[in-house]
């Protein structure tokens, strides 16, 4: 028993030992309490916008119909009485031509040779005439010997005329629009086409525009070719072009000089200056601006916005969007003229 209670005091001065030193070193049994961090700083993102600045322009409500420029009075150019082999051209497609200018010209050589002889047959006729006059033939025999002349000469007069036809020649002063698929030595026949002469003093446009009734007689427009532009004017609607088959309907002998086929559903537009010649054919915009503003703030129609019934415009002011009321002017299919609410300079947010 004395044995085991040594033990004990022992363990126990042994255990107390240990506490001391583990004191003493500053050393723990039990682990360190972690130190808490502090949260981080999020910082929000700045906001970046596209933009558009407001500018000042010219605005244009037009109407915008489009045609073929056509020419009042064309030609087309072809034998009448005879045909044959073409031996040659005189013009080209787009030349300028006089009235009796010669286009093209048949072979005429059998006919020459005719000419020949005939023109040998008659001086044989005449000479026998004189021969019988210095003889003092009788009257008779002046008069057969006669018939012979004139009969050749007849001949003769169809054979000049035959060889006067075969050359073809503008009824006009005009251009040459068109030259058909003939060339020299091709065979032609009569009514086949071989080229078209068109008058220049007279072109105009035909269109079907949205709106006619915004196209009365003598309506000033702008013809657009290209990037050429031209003066034009209004020279028969529906409206006058049934006054004037009532008028015509009234008097029987009234003639329509113009050479057009008109249409009851177009508008007519006719050139109001000269224009190149090689307008005919081509593609033409008729132009009629119905209202203006000069120097005006002008934005997409897409930047207008609608809310609560009032229109709006986001601008960038201060770096924040902000709706901005505004009063719409003149309004076009793309465009609008703001009359308050945006300067010169202001920037309009897109997204």
């Amino acid at each position: 028993m004395i044995m085991k209670g040594s033990l004990y005091r022992a363990a126990a001065a042994s255990l107390a030992a240990v506490i001391a030193a583990v004191s003493v070193s500053g050393c723990y049994l039990l682990p360190d309490e972690e130190e808490l961090l502090a949260p981080p700083v999020i910082k929000a993102s700045e906001v970046k916008y596209s933009t558009v600045t407001v500018e000042k322009k010219d605005l244009e409500k037009k109407l915008v119909s489009s045609g073929t420029v056509t020419a009042e009075k064309q030609y087309p150019l072809f034998y009448e009485k005879q045909g044959g082999t073409v031996s040659k051209f005189y013009i080209h497609a787009g030349d300028s031509v006089k009235a009796g200018d010669p286009i093209c010209e048949l072979d005429t050589s059998d006919v020459d040779y005719q000419i020949t002889e005939k023109e040998l047959y008659k001086k044989k006729a005449e000479l026998a005439v004189a021969i019988i006059r210095q003889r003092d033939g009788t009257q008779a025999e002046i008069d057969r010997a006669g018939v012979d002349v004139e009969l050749l000469q007849n001949e003769l007069d169809k054979l000049y005329e035959k060889k006067e036809l075969a050359v073809l020649k503008s009824p006009i002063d005009g251009t040459i629009s068109s030259i058909a698929d003939v060339r020299v030595g091709d065979s032609v026949g009569t009514g086949s086409t071989i080229a078209t002469v068109i008058d220049t003093s007279g072109f105009y446009i035909a269109v079907q525009p949205s709106d006619m009734s915004a196209f009365p007689m003598d309506t000033e427009v702008i013809v657009k070719i290209g990037s050429n532009e031209y003066k034009g004017v209004v020279f028969m609607t529906p409206y006058e072009l049934q006054r004037v088959r009532d008028e015509k309907i009234d008097d029987h002998e009234k003639e329509d000089t113009t050479g057009i086929n008109f249409n009851s559903d177009n508008i007519y537009v006719r050139f109001a200056e000269e224009v190149p010649p090689e307008t005919v054919g081509q593609v033409a915009d008729v132009i009629l601006v119905q209202e203006s503003v000069k120097d005006a703030v002008v934005i997409s129609n897409n930047l207008i916005k609608t809310v609560d019934g009032q229109k709006i415009v986001y601008v960038l002011r201060d770096g924040e969007k902000t709706a901005v009321p505004v009063q719409i002017g003149l309004k076009t299919g793309s465009q609008s003229e703001i009359t308050s609410g945006l300067s010169e300079g202001d920037e309009i947010v897109i997204r």
